[in-house]
């Protein structure tokens, strides 16, 4: 069975057995894989996986856009037609024909929609993405490009490693100084414990969307961590270079074109 989850995140069955999902975001096609589906190995393994997902949002393969994830802030807006794979963390798309997603072993898979479901974004952050605020250039970015308010926007924050196991060198705190976030908010996202310094990338992200304009309301968090449960998820710090990759994906609503 697979981890307990609380409301608004859900099971529901997929291709390849479960994916998780979220209720609050549930009027647009989504959702996170887990073990079961495999996206790292052979070419035809890989192709097979992405192929699985673009089939889960109801979309083509081909119309199924990934980035090259390069730990920052980059956007790419599936509204360019371009046949190289863009350099980026942060995909959005207003084509109802067109799913982003993006891959991960622990870093944080945000996924955002607007109430109507018109548009969707997926981002990518893991430490040095969150550093330099993904979440809330996602939100800033959807708002300056179409016609609604960040409090129009609904985000979930999908299985990424929690709290509980992200162990991390001060030297991590000291580029979030120097990013610019304030000593207070250096305390709330890094925690001491047994004089071991974590990073909680679940709370991070969840204030730098608020921070954005998102209410917190709309603002959900799996509480799944990664690394707490080897049999569904792929964990880098857990099982280090060789592991697998999860997805978080999403597209526009249907129907409303």
């Amino acid at each position: 069975m697979p981890p307990v989850v609380e409301q608004p995140f859900t099971w529901r069955p997929a291709p390849w057995g479960v994916a998780l999902a979220c209720s609050a975001i549930g009027h647009v096609p989504h959702g996170w894989t887990t073990r079961q589906l495999q996206l790292r190995g052979s070419a035809g393994l890989e192709r097979s996986g992405w192929s699985a997902i673009a089939g889960d949002i109801g979309v083509e393969p081909d119309e199924l856009v990934r980035a090259r994830q390069v730990h920052g802030a980059r956007i790419f807006d599936t509204v360019t037609t371009s046949d190289v794979i863009p350099e980026a963390d942060i995909l959005f798309s207003a084509r109802e024909d067109r799913g982003v997603a993006v891959q991960v072993a622990d870093c944080v898979p945000l996924l955002i929609a607007e109430d109507a479901g018109a548009v969707v974004a997926a981002s990518h952050a893991g430490w040095r993405g969150t550093a330099v605020n993904v979440a809330g250039v996602s939100v800033s970015q959807l708002v300056a490009r179409h016609p609604f308010r960040a409090n129009g926007l609904r985000a979930a924050v999908g299985p990424s490693i929690g709290p509980c196991c992200y162990e991390v060198g001060t030297e991590l705190r000291d580029s979030f100084r120097s990013a610019g976030w304030s000593a207070a908010d250096l305390d709330a996202w890094f925690l001491e414990r047994d004089g071991r310094l974590y990073l909680d990338l679940w709370r991070t992200n969840a204030d730098q969307l608020e921070r954005a304009g998102v209410p917190p309301d709309r603002i959900h968090v799996s509480r799944l961590c990664t690394a707490c449960h080897p049999e569904w998820f792929d964990s880098y710090r857990r099982d280090g270079p060789g592991t697998g990759r999860l997805a978080g994906y999403i597209s526009p609503r249907r129907g409303l074109s």
